[in-house]
């Protein structure tokens, strides 16, 4: 048995991959072999295909637009650029493209348009770590990547001329008439390497900035060399400014050309030792067979058996996608830069992380982490408490060591109080409370004169957030999401024994009911002076509306009053009761759910964050029968295994995970609180292996997708909701019984109901 085979912690054996043999390859049918790396590639799930490892820095792969997303439907690509974003719905990163050139270079690659690679999706792979390419003229191009390093292998016709070109200040957002002061360098160093910087940012037309550095080294010298800024420079060596590029030659030959890259968010130097260190030498297929087991590793943590081949690949995906972010943002010896700009160093075991799409991940994300890989999730959490030690604030949506501001609400205060109800409880979370606390109760201004919560004056003075004269038109979405944010800040101070800040928190939570409109039974946006919103329909846009997109009303972003009002998971039963009880819910509910994909009023989108929990909301109702028939119309109607298989951004891994937690029969619903809503699951059998050495084994028996009986450890479970301390066994077996027709007494009974946290009550 190797070492590995002796440790429990799957992320132990993370940090111990050479007792591992190299020449190890996938095992076919292995969730390895299962993930689609272009599922989500084309409509609008904006994911990559470009080689990463888990919660990698470097992700290297093609891009076909200049914004840097990766189209399916594109026949051309502008060259394989070193960092991406999976599934965000803004334009980030894509720094240094690198595009494999036959010939020399005679006009401005920054004003020219015919520096592009012909392609087909015939000549194309993606698995985990790892992508190639022929181009139509003959150019293979091969990546694969270590966590902040990568080489290519990139074989050219025969006798051609072998050129490459460094679009250094080509950058995803370099094009926004905003980022006009982005700019990059880049230097030719000796005859086998290339350096520079890269400034860019603006992630969502925000107003943040990042600094990414280089180093670029062949295994072959370089016999030409150019670059450019605003002018083309044969011979150069060295270029700055923005849109700054340069390229290098190599004299024929029929060998493969070897590049190795390096990046690093402190500094060139740190680069070149991350580079030095993670892939000291040019062993393409070496490098390749570590990506393949650190995958296996983690895909591996949740094994299935059965299931259609569509299923199983959307299911290993889901979680492959699910695993591409937060990332890695310290280098091999431990620094890293600071919110506040200052290089620090951390200590041997600790990382730091950047990328949070608080938002979205928030959700469904945030648990898994916690669940699979409790250490990393621990060094994920402590970065954002550094993060807000540096900079005075808890982030909201961070993007490299920035805060971005993007979305509503205060979603890292919901983050860390997931994980930690989730199990990770290795970070400081009192200092992680003490900025909860902060955030929701100060007025002052954080980095770039922003507010961690707008409008938070009128929040505490009279429990929600106003319309403003139309300077807030997602007023009533902010209102609702701080009162998440404000519950899971509770449930986190309760469990640290703050007695005084649970009870603040919670009461403020409780303020959703003056956004509540009796009369149409649900949330409604108010105005400045108190009223609500007139003339208003929830099944119909505003005629206030003016600036959102076209199926937002006025008040919500990115959403409507019936997806906001069933985004109260902590306190359900409050909130069907002022509705007027379940006599007139589940009618609602079932005209929200008679779409479950497709934007517009007034139904579900499972495109839509708001909406991912809603599936669950009849479990509260006690006809979880019908949870149990939405999972399975989700799951049938709305993800597939192609390239537009997602039903909308995947941002960071948040809509995969409403696929893979359905699968699995649970799901992560109230903020703040250890426990999973039960549904239906998709596979006779999963087993799920904790990250504390305990594992969960799901079990499916029976035909069809209602429950019938479900047991835990052979004890009979009668509500649709387990706590996490229910799995205290070791190895935990949780059984669904299911038939074919629903069983409308199990879980019917008010006894039976989840828990909701009402303070009327």
């Amino acid at each position: 048995m190797t070492a590995c085979g002796k440790i429990r912690n799957i992320f132990v054996c993370f940090l111990l991959l050479p007792c591992f043999a190299f020449g190890q390859k996938a095992v076919p049918d292995s969730p390895y072999t299962l993930v689609n790396p272009f599922v989500g590639t084309a409509a609008d799930g904006n994911t990559f295909p470009a080689a990463t490892l888990p919660f990698g820095m470097m992700q290297w792969g093609p891009d076909t637009r200049s914004d840097g997303w990766y189209h399916y439907g594109d026949k051309t690509m502008r060259g394989f650029s070193l960092t991406h974003i999976s599934g965000a719905g803004c334009p980030m990163y894509a720094d240094v493209p690198i595009l494999p050139w036959l010939g020399e270079v005679t006009t401005n690659p920054s004003s020219s348009d015919i520096y592009t690679l012909a392609f087909s999706h015939s000549r194309e792979e993606a698995h985990p770590g790892y992508y190639a390419v022929e181009s139509e003229n003959g150019i293979k191009t091969e990546l694969t990547v270590s966590q902040r390093a990568g080489i290519a292998r990139i074989a050219y016709p025969a006798g051609a001329t072998r050129t490459l070109l460094i679009l250094a200040g080509s950058s995803a957002t370099v094009d926004n008439p905003k980022r006009k002061s982005d700019s990059a360098t880049v230097e030719i160093r000796g005859t086998d390497t290339v350096a520079g910087t890269v400034h860019s940012g603006g992630f969502c037309e925000s107003d943040t900035n990042y600094t990414v550095y280089f180093v670029l080294k062949f295994d072959q010298p370089i016999a030409v060399t150019g670059s450019w800024d605003d002018q083309l420079h044969p011979g150069a060596k060295r270029a700055n400014g923005h849109k700054s590029g340069a390229w290098v030659t190599f004299n024929k030959s029929e060998k493969p050309l070897m590049v190795k890259a390096g990046i690093s968010f402190v500094s060139v130097e740190n680069a070149q030792a991350n580079l030095g260190k993670e892939i000291p030498d040019y062993d393409f297929d070496r490098v390749r067979q570590a990506a393949i087991l650190r995958w296996t590793l983690a895909l591996d943590t949740i094994q299935t058996d059965g299931g259609s081949a569509e299923q199983r690949a959307l299911f290993y995906t889901g979680l492959y996608h699910m695993l591409l972010s937060p990332n890695l943002f310290s280098d091999t010896n431990g620094d890293y830069t600071g919110f506040d700009g200052r290089v620090r160093r951390l200590k041997v075991g600790e990382a730091q992380y950047a990328n949070f799409s608080d938002w979205d991940i928030y959700r469904n994300v945030v648990q898994l982490h916690a669940l699979l890989f409790p250490h990393s999730s621990t060094q994920m959490m402590q970065s954002l408490v550094r993060d807000a030690e540096q900079s005075g604030w808890l982030p909201r949506w961070p993007a490299a060591n920035d805060t971005t501001y993007v979305m509503g609400g205060d979603s890292s205060a919901i983050l860390l109080s997931e994980a930690y109800s989730f199990g990770t409880h290795g970070f400081d979370a009192r200092s992680a409370l003490k900025y909860v606390v902060k955030g929701a109760t100060s007025f002052e201004k954080g980095p770039h004169g922003g507010y961690e919560r707008p409008f938070l004056d009128e929040y505490l003075e009279k429990g929600y957030v106003s319309l403003n004269d139309g300077a807030n038109e997602a007023a009533a979405s902010h209102s609702m999401e701080y009162y998440s944010a404000d519950f899971a800040g509770s449930q986190l101070a309760a469990a640290l024994g703050d007695k005084q800040a649970a009870d603040r928190l919670f009461h403020s939570s409780q303020n959703w009911r003056r956004l509540f409109d009796q009369d149409s039974g649900f949330i409604r946006p108010r105005q400045k002076d108190g009223s609500f919103l007139s003339p208003w329909d929830p099944d119909h846009l505003a005629p206030h509306h003016t600036n959102w997109d076209k199926d937002d009303q006025m008040g919500f972003e990115e959403g409507s009053a019936w997806q906001y009002t069933f985004m109260l998971p902590f306190d359900y039963a409050g909130l069907f009761h002022q509705m007027g009880g379940l006599q007139v819910v589940i009618p609602k509910l079932d005209k929200f759910f008679e779409k479950v994909s497709g934007w517009g009023l007034p139904n579900y989108t499972v495109a839509n964050e708001p909406d991912f929990c809603a599936a669950y909301a009849y479990n509260w109702a006690g006809v979880p029968w019908k949870t149990q028939q939405v999972i399975d119309r989700i799951q049938r109607e709305t993800f597939f295994n192609r390239p537009d298989g997602l039903p909308g951004n995947d941002d960071l891994g948040a809509t995969s995970g409403v696929y893979l937690w359905n699968a699995l029969g649970m799901y992560p619903v109230i903020p703040g609180v250890g426990g999973v809503a039960l549904g239906t699951p998709m596979f006779p059998r999963a087993l799920i292996r904790l990250g504390d050495g305990r594992s969960i084994e799901v079990l499916a028996k029976g035909k069809g997708i209602f429950v019938q009986r479900i047991t835990l450890n052979r004890r009979g479970i009668r509500s649709p909701w387990l706590p996490l301390k229910a799995f205290n066994a070791h190895h935990n077996i949780l059984i669904f019984e299911l038939g074919e027709q629903p069983n409308k007494e199990w879980g019917a009974q008010p006894g039976d109901a989840p828990p909701s946290f009402d303070e009327v009550q």
